[in-house]
Parts: C-alpha cells; structure tokens; sequence
C-alpha cells in the first residue's frame, strides 16, 4: 500500500516559499499537491532520500532536515519528516477508479486525478430508443458510452432523419457542442439498453481547467474538426461555398474562415435577417446586418441553428476598414453570451 510522508516546516531563514508551520504531503511517486501548504522543488530534491527511506519502512530522521537553500545560500528551510503510514484504500473508490483507467480518456491520468474527478462523472442509464441529445439544443453534457450502442442521427431535407453513424463502447459524444458553444449538431439515440459516464457542462469545464491532458485531447478533437471543415475552403479556392447552418454551426463557420486566412464576403440569411461580414486574411474587416447594430446581430447569430450562407471568395478587401475587433475575442465574447443565455442569465433576444 502508499505511503504518505509529511514535511512539516519547522524553520525557515528568508525562505521565499514557506513559513513555519507550512507543510508538504507526499505519497511516492506523486506529491499530494492539494495537502500542501506550499512545493518547492529544491525542497523535494533535498527529502527524497530520507522519503524514500521512510516509505520502506526506516524509522525517522533524528532532528530537523536542511534543504540546499536558494538565494546564493541565504534562504533555508528545515524540516521534520514523518511518516503517516499506509493510506488504507477504500475498495469501492478503487473499483470505481480502475473502471474510470478503462476509458482511454481518463487513462492517462494519475489515481489522485482521478479522485479528484470522480465525483464530476455520474453513472447513467438510457433505455433502447431514448433520445440522450437531441440536435439543435445547447450541449448539456459530455457522454462516455460503457456499454451498449448508440445512434447518430440528422434531419435531412425532406424532415426525416438519416443516420450518420453508430457509437460504441470508449467512444465519446456530446463534447463538440461544449467546446463550440454551438448547439447540438446531431441527435443521439439509444440503440440498446446503454450506459454512460457523464459529465454536466459546469464540471466539464472545471475538468479542463484542471487537467491540462484532457484539454489538449479536446483541443485535438476540435482542431482535427475544424481541419475537415476549412479543408472545404481551401479545396474551393477561387469558388464560392454555400451551404446550412445545419450542417455546420456558426461558430465553426467563423473558425473554419479565420483558420485558413480567407478573404472575402460572407452572407447569412436567416428569415427576413442578413447578416454581411468581409473578412481579410482571417480577420473580420466589415460587418451588416439588416436588424439591430451589427456587433450585436454578429452575436445573436452565434445562436442560430437554422440559415442558408455563401462564402464569395475576394483578392482585397472592400472599402476602408469599418471593424477593429480580433475575430478569436469576438467568438470568445459571443460564446460568453451564449451561455448566459443558455443559463438564464441573459434573456434570448427575439427578432
């Protein structure tokens, strides 16, 4: 079993870390960072030896121990090691956390990681043929299938939907719509009885926040979408692209232009609203709208889940430049508006 080793500070000489009192928990190999007062990796450096000394069982250091100091040898701190022993695992939490190291997601992560997180993700069942997602709502969740099948589904022109494809055990769904703040591009249904890791949006986002691994293979996610998306683009180089909002979302529509440095116009219509907006290598040079000032109709049409656009690709930029705004701060800006409104915070502006 681990074993934890505590370093408590019992004196310090113009250390700039720690203060008498302060202390460092450690478990081999990991530094329990979330029972520290404070880490410093001189420190660490300086007490491994005696710590490891201590997790195989020796008894403790007599008197207090002084690291190699900083500051050209003016800063010091000593220290008084002790060991807590062995750190009894419950055995549901460990069930609970191999079944987490299963799922090539989380695999990656430390057991203390995985602690942390397992309270975000709740176990859930969907009946055969129960709508889990349903498309064009906002994104809710992120969903990891444990077992069972299920279905990704699309309206097609004529109203009925077409099936995209099946999802199985290990695949995830439900991310895309959180990273984006889009809604949801696709219906998930049930195929089978299925289970589900879930992941609510709110804990979604503190899990990337604390997880720099998992935010990389979400960003790698979004980047090899939206490598597909602006492929069309630059496939299409000289032509015009048109297409529906229901294929692709507005935000993906703006990043798919600015990733790939277009120029030219882009015009949405949605109803009796247009939007007009020019881009020059990337960057929104101009904006029109037929409803409202245009950087609040370029907000409210992130919101869109239904709309026809054309991309008339352009060598130069039409007229002076009337938008100074970074496009990546204007999407930002309009992804923060989005969940205000999804959160009630904000209401949904009518046209």
């Amino acid at each position: 079993m681990p074993r934890k080793v505590v370093a408590a500070i019992e004196q310090v000489h113009d250390c700039p870390i720690f203060k008498v009192g302060d202390r460092m928990t450690l478990s081999l190999p990991e530094v329990v960072t979330d029972e520290c007062d404070a880490v410093c990796a001189i420190a660490l450096a300086d007490l491994l030896p005696w710590t490891i000394k201590l997790t195989a069982g020796a008894g403790a250091a007599d008197g207090v121990l002084l690291c190699r100091g900083c500051r050209g040898g003016r800063a010091q701190a000593g220290f008084q090691l002790e060991s807590l022993g062995d750190v009894q695992r419950d055995p549901q939490k460990t069930r609970r956390l191999v079944s987490l190291r299963s799922i090539p997601l989380f695999a990656s992560l430390p057991d203390r990681q995985l602690d942390k997180i397992s309270p975000m993700i709740r176990d859930t069942e969907h009946a055969p043929g129960e709508r889990i997602i349903t498309y064009g709502e906002p994104g809710r969740a992120l969903s990891i299938i444990v077992k069972g099948q299920v279905e990704v589904l699309k309206p097609g022109d004529d109203g009925q939907e077409k099936l995209l494809g099946i999802l199985s055990t290990g695949e995830c769904f439900g991310e895309m719509s959180l990273l984006t703040g889009d809604p949801c591009s696709a219906t998930i249904r049930a195929r089978d009885q299925v289970k589900t890791l879930t992941v609510l949006k709110a804990d979604f986002d503190a899990l990337l926040a604390r997880n720099p691994v998992l935010n990389r293979y979400f960003s790698k996610l979004l980047a090899l979408r939206l490598n597909k998306l602006s492929k069309q683009f630059s496939d299409e180089t000289g032509k015009a692209v048109t297409g529906n909002l229901t294929m692709i979302g507005p935000t993906e529509l703006i990043q798919a232009i600015t990733v790939t440095s277009r120029t030219g116009a882009l015009k949405i219509t949605e109803g009796e609203r247009t939007l007009e907006v020019f881009f020059h290598e990337g960057q929104i040079w101009s904006l029109g709208a037929t409803w409202g000032a245009p950087e609040d109709a370029f907000y409210e049409f992130l919101t869109w889940t239904a709309g026809q656009f054309g991309f008339q690709p352009a060598e130069r930029p039409e007229g002076e430049r009337s938008f100074f705004k970074d496009t990546t701060s204007l999407l930002l800006e309009g992804m923060r508006r989005l969940d205000d409104i999804q959160s009630g915070r904000l209401p949904v502006q009518k046209a």
